[in-house]
């Protein structure tokens, strides 16, 4: 099980919902236990099976502090030292059930055995519960107190007989399997939120990668010098006709819009490193050769103008306005790592000149007079570049020179 550092702060805090999520269940599968021993040891004593109502007593005392662990569940959440708390209650209320009821009750040679009969399976019905907790530490403490719990009670109940010693291997098996199943699960747990995280910034299949060699190296703060292409996309006149519309709209069509772009920018490879309102930043070449993210970020750009001519035919249809894009491709170096504090929230990020550039040459499709706008740099990685035409240079704010840029032919 991973330490927790660097990512595994912000893994831990997906777990930590996760467990909250399954201690509710397990409280609820705890009434039901209680619940149904309730009835059992009823029925048992009403057919003379049982020779005291100690057992339902208790067991029903057991299901009202089940009743009560899970309104409180639901109402103030899971601290820290209920799973524990509960574990142990499960495991003494049980054993104590049977004790008490030869202490107080009646000697009946016959009713001894069918007694610690239905002790046995209780138990391991407690253990295999408490390994849905995914914590290895409680599943080890469960198993060794069910084992301490059983001896002496079978014992002072009917003594020592050879045949409670397979009782005694089934628990110890059980209590076994429930360490190695709250392990797996925990790691399950684990791997899960990692790639939760790693999806924010990591196409998918360089998720499956980076999770079979070091997840906790990708999450760690800090960067690395790295060259990218860039792929700096924004709606052209959003924001005034949003104006006309209200909050869920606006929503909805924002929604809608980076639905139809991201499964294109996923198709090529691309990792999103944020959403700002209508715009969209996409990484290509965190892996790989630069050549081939210059293709893939130039071919994810025609992809998302044809995808924006298929999503504009359904706005149509629905009497909605058209929506236009303008896009810009560019490679250079940036700083890539995760951003923030962790624990609290890390973020995947990329920083530096070759950021501030792309946005630049995005803005300068609106006066252009094309929706896509690639810089020499990118072009120059490309080894096919049929399709393209030199435009114009531009001049960039905070750049001395003029900037070689390129078009789609046709556009």
């Amino acid at each position: 099980m991973p330490g927790a550092g660097h990512g595994s702060l912000e893994v831990d805090q997906t777990l930590r919902l996760a467990r909250d999520q399954v201690e509710r269940v397990i409280a609820r599968y705890r009434l039901y236990l209680f619940a149904a021993a309730t009835g059992i040891t009823a029925l048992t004593r009403a057919f003379g099976l049982n020779v005291s109502w100690v057992p339902t007593v208790t067991f029903a005392a057991a299901s009202l502090y089940a009743t009560i662990i899970l309104v409180y569940l639901r109402r103030y959440g899971n601290p820290p030292l209920l799973a524990a708390i509960g574990l142990i209650l499960d495991l003494v209320t049980t054993a104590t059930a049977f004790v008490a009821a030869k202490y107080v009750g009646p000697e009946d040679a016959s009713a001894i055995p069918f007694t610690t009969h239905i002790l046995g399976p209780m138990l391991v019905l407690t253990l295999l519960i408490n390994s849905l907790r995914a914590s290895k530490t409680l599943a080890i403490v469960g198993t060794v107190i069910t084992l301490a719990l059983y001896v002496p009670v079978v014992v002072y109940m009917a003594g020592f007989h050879p045949a409670e010693i397979s009782v005694f291997a089934i628990l110890g098996l059980a209590g076994l399997i429930g360490v190695a199943s709250a392990a797996q699960a925990r790691k399950n747990l684990d791997n899960l939120a990692r790639l939760q995280l790693l999806r924010r910034y990591l196409p998918p299949e360089a998720v499956l990668r980076v999770m079979r060699e070091d997840p906790d190296a990708a999450l760690a703060p800090g960067g690395r010098l790295v060259t990218v292409t860039l792929l700096s996309a924004d709606l052209r006149g959003f924001t005034a006709m949003s104006e006309d519309l209200s909050p869920s709209e606006v929503m909805a069509q924002l929604n809608g819009y980076h639905g139809a772009m991201i499964d294109v920018i996923e198709r090529h490879g691309g990792a999103i490193d944020k959403f700002i309102g209508d715009g969209t930043l996409v990484v290509f070449g965190l892996a790989g050769a630069p050549e081939e993210a210059a293709a893939a970020a130039v071919a994810c750009a025609q992809g998302m103008l044809q995808a924006l001519l298929v999503h504009n035919e359904e706005r149509a249809a629905r009497g909605s306005p058209l929506l236009a894009m303008g896009i810009a491709v560019h490679t250079g170096p940036v700083i890539a790592g995760n951003l923030g504090v962790p624990g609290r929230r890390l973020e995947f990020t990329v920083i530096g000149d070759t950021v501030n550039t792309v946005s630049r040459l995005e803005g300068e499709t609106k006066t252009a007079g094309t929706p896509v706008i690639i810089s020499a740099e990118t072009v120059a990685l490309l080894v096919n570049a049929e399709g393209l035409r030199e435009l114009t240079p531009v001049t960039l704010r905070g750049k001395s020179q003029a900037t070689r840029v390129y078009g789609l032919a046709g556009r």
